[in-house]
């Protein structure tokens, strides 16, 4: 009995997660294969102003969202029944819509003058339909959120690539009928409201939206540290585009916005793990050897990033040399070096959870100080003198240090007993494969071909993984750690 109700629940697992890489993949490589055409349809400096819009919508989601996803999965774990939980979500996603209100009327109100101060020629209608995306983003994230914590993941499944479809196909007509710019910011932002309304029907239940203040300020004591994170955040990823435009051109900015998309792939390939990982590792954390479990399942995460980022690096030649115009034809350098930055980043975000573990996240504020400041500096620093390598060498800089301040940091807190030999052994093989590709040493001579070598090079570090116990057997996976 208690065997069949094991292989249920690991089954259920498998099938999670399965359907949350499903999702994540099929979103992510229609943004993919959008690219290509989007490049084609805009010019670089067309494509240059969208990354700037893209940068104000980053920052405008980190200010009205205020890290409620991550607080929903904070305090909603700890409650024991279903209507706890209710009562959580609720309270968090009435502030969510408050400060929706609160931004949309802003934006609206003061559009022309906030684009005024943008470092590119932007209209005030541009940035109300950007702002009326972001505005909406923080509602949509936790009705999100409530689908995974109680393992709704075809739902998920089904809202998340639903919106991705609709918002491709939009796009695609209204760049046919040469809309530009305005016609790619239109899809977003009517698709965004689509979902938001839908959400917000599914979220209704007889215990729905309150705002207890007492409730009210606790989530807000944990939150306002995490927004002020990804404040600090936006300096290294926002705040670039914005200072290559400043310093350089807006066909600069296209050029890195579309090395950087592509280098993406690496998080968003690691995103199914984390999103089945991140509503869990408070409540694995609470079981009988919880730290224990908790050191293999990071150890897991920063090995399968390791390995993406490889594979990532020899897959890119292809990327380019397929989807991308003649513009865009000399970026593979660009690819792999920010790859390289998105694989220390990744790794910061899974080993940070000592500072996520108590009822304050200021340790990480200050982490997150401490590396947007050296990575500003150098950028500010070295992008008159190297233009995009500028922003890509103080990228590097800042994710090595964050990473490792979050784990001095966490360890101090939460002491994890992580397999450390064996990760160093991992993470030195995959910085020797990394070394070899065409994308950091273009004049290496290449023995097999770029395809073979993304195949066969990921699969024996994958090997190696296993042989390490870094990746457990197949069959064992979900047992062991459940």
């Amino acid at each position: 009995m208690l065997k069949t109700l094991s292989q249920r629940i690991n089954s259920s697992a498998i099938s999670q997660a399965l359907l949350y890489g499903l999702s994540l993949a099929f979103m992510k490589g229609i943004s993919l294969l959008m690219l290509p055409l989007t490049t084609r349809y805009l010019t670089p400096a067309q494509f240059g102003q969208l990354e700037l819009l893209a940068s104000v919508a980053i920052i405008g989601s980190i200010l009205v969202g205020l890290g409620f996803e991550s607080t929903f999965f904070r305090f909603c774990a700890h409650e024991q029944t279903l209507l706890g939980k209710r009562r959580c979500g609720g309270n968090i996603l009435a502030l969510a819509i408050l400060l929706a209100i609160i931004a949309a009327l802003t934006g609206w109100l003061f559009a022309p003058q906030i684009a005024a101060l943008l470092p590119a020629e932007v209209s005030a209608y541009q940035l109300r339909l950007v702002w009326t995306v972001f505005a909406l983003e923080g509602i949509i994230a936790i009705p999100l959120a409530w689908l995974r914590i109680q393992d709704k993941a075809m739902a998920f499944f089904i809202l998340t690539t639903s919106r991705a479809l609709t918002q491709a196909g939009l796009t695609l007509l209204f760049l046919h009928w040469q809309w530009g710019v305005n016609g790619v910011l239109l899809a977003t932002a009517l698709v965004a409201v689509l979902q938001a309304l839908v959400l917000l029907v599914m979220q209704k239940h007889p215990d729905g939206l309150q705002l207890n203040l007492c409730q009210v300020r606790k989530y807000l004591s944990y939150t306002l540290p995490i927004a002020g994170s990804g404040l600090l955040a936006f300096m290294l990823m926002g705040l670039d585009r914005w200072l290559l435009a400043q310093m350089t051109t807006v066909e600069q900015v296209a050029v890195y916005g579309v090395a950087a998309k592509l280098a993406l792939a690496t998080v968003f390939l690691i995103q199914p793990f984390g999103m089945w990982w991140l509503p869990r590792r408070f409540s694995v954390l609470q079981q009988a050897n919880g730290a224990g479990k908790v050191a293999n399942y990071i150890a897991l995460g920063i090995t399968v990033v390791m390995i993406i980022a490889v594979f990532m690096c020899y897959l890119a030649p292809l990327l380019i040399s397929y989807l991308l115009p003649e513009p865009y034809q000399h970026i593979l350098g660009y690819i792999c070096a920010l790859v390289l930055a998105m694989t220390f980043k990744e790794i910061a975000e899974l080993v940070n959870i000592g500072c996520f573990s108590g009822h304050s996240t200021r340790g990480q504020l200050v982490v997150n100080i401490i590396s947007a400041a050296l990575g500003t500096a150098v950028m500010v620093i070295s992008i008159p003198l190297f233009a995009i390598w500028g922003v890509i060498l103080a990228l590097n800089l800042a994710y090595i240090s964050k990473a490792l301040l979050y784990y001095l940091l966490s360890q101090h807190h939460l002491p994890l007993p992580y397999p450390g030999k064996r990760l160093v052994l991992m993470a030195l093989v995959c910085l020797l494969a990394l070394l070899s590709t065409p994308g950091l040493f273009p004049h290496m001579p290449q023995l097999i071909s770029p395809l073979l070598a993304a195949i066969a090079i990921p699969v024996i570090l994958c090997v190696l993984a296993r042989y390490l116990r870094l990746f457990p057997a197949p069959p064992a996976f979900f047992t062991r750690f459940s």
